[in-house]
């Protein structure tokens, strides 16, 4: 899954005063893993063209980064970190992170072909909606939505910007997404783990800059 990630990221807000920033980050966290772990040699991908009908990568082997046990302790791990560094809310905004980091997980268990593991050296799980081009799509943007409409009901514009920042935020996403299949799939994999790094951070950053600053709680 890719912008259905972000789904639980805009309904964070709803819970706890935590910016829509550092949601992005966080229900992105396990990727931005992954591809720290993709450059170093540590985990390691095969791209296929064809090898689901919605992505090329073959995920064989991430299990410090994908596998269930290690999604709840680095979901742990977040949350912790959060609260300790919050100025305020710090209980239910870490609670809130470590939820979001584990909605990962949860969501590429939809997608993804048998590569997930429950724990490293372990079986794998995937419920393979990426072999359904209708289902993912329904998937993903179903989830996105519910999730956009959640934030839009929690906070208010401060200005006029931010009546329109985050429907320019959702646009893109739409846009990123297309471009994500529309384009020709990386031809080295070690290219693919600083790429997803970089294209997070700018939509983490994207979020700050059309709704944090431009929006607030009701």
């Amino acid at each position: 899954m890719f912008v259905g990630h972000y789904g639980p990221a805009f309904a964070g807000p709803r819970v706890a005063p935590v910016p829509l920033w550092a949601l992005f980050v966080a229900v992105q966290f396990l990727d931005y893993l992954w591809g720290a772990f993709i450059a170093l040699g540590i985990e390691h991908v095969r791209i296929e063209p064809g090898f689901t009908a919605m992505s090329p990568f073959d995920l064989y082997d991430m299990p410090w980064s994908h596998s269930l046990v290690m999604a709840l302790v680095w979901s742990t791990v977040l949350g912790l970190v959060w609260a300790v560094i919050a100025k305020r809310s710090k209980l239910a905004g870490g609670l809130v992170i470590a939820a979001a980091v584990f909605s990962h997980w949860l969501a590429d268990l939809l997608v993804h072909v048998p590569d997930l593991p429950l724990w490293p050296g372990g079986p794998s799980v995937g419920f393979g909606l990426w072999n359904h081009v209708m289902w993912t799509l329904i998937a993903e943007f179903g989830v996105l939505i519910a999730g956009w409409l959640f934030y839009m009901s929690a906070t208010r514009a401060k200005n006029a910007v931010g009546h329109y920042g985050p429907v320019i935020l959702f646009a893109l996403l739409a846009v990123v997404y297309w471009m994500s299949h529309a384009s020709p799939p990386p031809t080295n994999p070690a290219v693919a783990g600083p790429y997803v790094i970089g294209v997070y951070t700018l939509l983490a950053f994207l979020a700050w800059l059309l709704c944090d600053r431009v929006r607030v709680a009701r």
